[in-house]
């Protein structure tokens, strides 16, 4: 196992979700594991870097990132029935756990756990729960900055889940509009610009364009794939839209789409100055902007203003 063969972020570090499989395949090796040592072996064995491994949240408990990961893909297998917890804070690969090592090795996906029953039924479970908690559930509650920010960070990540599997189910002419109207929103349509989606025939490999200045002499060209998660943008794809760039006297465009990118599609893409946007760096953006999601509710967590109290003491 190699952390840069794992589904990750851009600076390298695996999502929580590219852990998956690796933790499964770890927790295969001996009968029972302490939660912290299955952790620990877990980013050992994908040979995370020192730089990646130490690296820490920018927040007041400086967390370590990669150890917070492994624990919420390991809560989530937990959840699915994939490993069991025997006793508290130990862990153990399932009968199930075993089947879908043996089918998907280490290719686990946060859909496929996600889908299973146990985890399903839990959600449900817990949606009622949260009808019914009363005043007295939430006064008992706390939470310490690192929890909170640990779960809004998860809930991200769900939403982004959910968000995807949403797009791929999109109308693929509208799905285009999407596109353009995110780039919009990203500021690339220029103040005095327009933003326009190709016609459906004819479109020379270009699906959308954004003219930066009112004379349209500044542009960006756009070309989307709504494609599955397992249908994989490839090399050839690339300089195919290079070439369509060329015939529009462009020397840059941008490529998005739902699935991910080949290695050779990625070089492709550098070599050819495209900017490659895969499924997860989509639904962050979007998430980001604001496209296609809505704030459902806003919390505020104040402090004291030291500087406003120094001010009239003065």
């Amino acid at each position: 196992m190699n952390y840069k063969d794992l589904k990750h972020s851009e600076n390298g570090m695996p999502t929580w979700d590219g852990f998956l499989g690796p933790i499964l395949q770890v927790a295969s090796t001996k009968k029972l594991w302490k939660k912290q040592d299955l952790k620990d072996t877990t980013i050992k064995e994908v040979k995370l870097p020192e730089k990646l491994a130490t690296l820490r949240y920018p927040s007041k408990y400086h967390d370590l990132i990669a150890d917070n990961r492994v624990g919420w893909a390991i809560s989530d297998l937990k959840l699915s029935g994939l490993l069991d917890n025997p006793k508290r804070g130990y862990y153990q690969i399932s009968e199930l756990g075993k089947k879908a090592l043996d089918e998907k090795g280490i290719n686990i996906t946060r859909e496929f756990v996600h889908s299973l029953p146990k985890y399903v039924q839990r959600q449900e479970d817990r949606n009622v729960q949260d009808k019914d908690s009363s005043d007295d559930d939430l006064e008992s509650l706390e939470l310490t900055t690192s929890q909170i920010e640990n779960w809004f960070d998860k809930q991200k990540d769900n939403l982004a889940d959910e968000l995807l599997t949403k797009l791929r189910k999109t109308d693929p002419y509208e799905f285009e509009h999407m596109m353009i109207e995110l780039m919009t929103r990203m500021g690339y349509k220029g103040a005095d610009g327009e933003a326009f989606v190709t016609q459906k025939s004819n479109d020379g490999g270009i699906d959308g364009i954004l003219n930066q200045d009112a004379l349209g002499l500044r542009k960006i060209y756009v070309q989307v794939k709504r494609y599955a998660e397992d249908n994989t943008v490839g090399r050839q794809t690339i300089s195919q839209f290079h070439g369509d760039l060329d015939l529009q006297g462009a020397g840059s465009g941008v490529f998005i789409t739902t699935s991910s990118f080949t290695r050779s599609a990625e070089e492709a893409g550098k070599k050819f100055n495209i900017r490659l946007i895969d499924g997860e760096a989509l639904t962050k953006l979007m998430i980001e902007y604001k496209v296609g999601v809505q704030v459902r509710q806003t919390f505020e967590l104040l402090e004291i203003d030291n500087d406003f109290f120094d001010k009239k003491d003065n």
